[in-house]
């Protein structure tokens, strides 16, 4: 909780309206709607597990609805392309993720998967121009929070700031 609570923080202090959480369950998005409760920030929820059968979903429904009902936008990416995106990838052929490995290597897991959704958004259209709070972990839960710089002229996010790593 205290990434959570850190990277509001950090958002408030910098003007920054606009929070993406990378969550598999939904409980990290869950206490991170809490945290956000009465403020006045835009919270994205990024997971993979949207479309998959109901016996296969890992995101739960009940937090799902709570969410959508409270206006929270929750994106979800398609897993297919992601299988073939990534086998390209590991043949050499993709730079972006030459790109996350040499973060993976520098800041840890989370700040990579930080850049994941924030660039999963960017080609989504949900997020075009301006300042961004990325939530993610290793595993299970929230352990980093980084600010990025989101702009259409750049293909991909430009990290600002990292707000809280376990490798920092």
């Amino acid at each position: 909780m205290d990434v959570l609570n850190t990277a509001v923080e950090a958002a408030e202090k910098n003007g920054i309206t606009t929070i993406a959480v990378a969550s598999t369950s939904g409980e990290t998005a869950a206490k991170l709607f809490e945290v956000l409760r009465g403020k006045k920030v835009k919270m994205i929820v990024v997971t993979y597990d949207q479309g998959r059968l109901p016996p296969e979903r890992r995101f739960r429904d009940d937090i799902l609805r709570d969410l959508l009902e409270n206006g929270v936008t929750v994106y979800a990416h398609r897993c297919r392309l992601l299988f073939w995106r990534k086998l390209i990838g590991r043949l050499g052929l993709n730079p972006w993720y030459k790109y996350l490995r040499s973060i993976r290597e520098r800041y840890g897991t989370g700040i990579k998967v930080c850049f994941i959704i924030v660039q999963m958004l960017m080609e989504g259209g949900i997020l075009r121009e301006g300042k961004v709070v990325a939530i993610a972990g290793e595993k299970k839960g929230a352990d980093s929070a980084a600010i990025f710089v989101v702009s259409q002229k750049d293909k991909w996010p430009i990290l600002e700031e990292i707000i809280s790593s376990p490798s920092s």
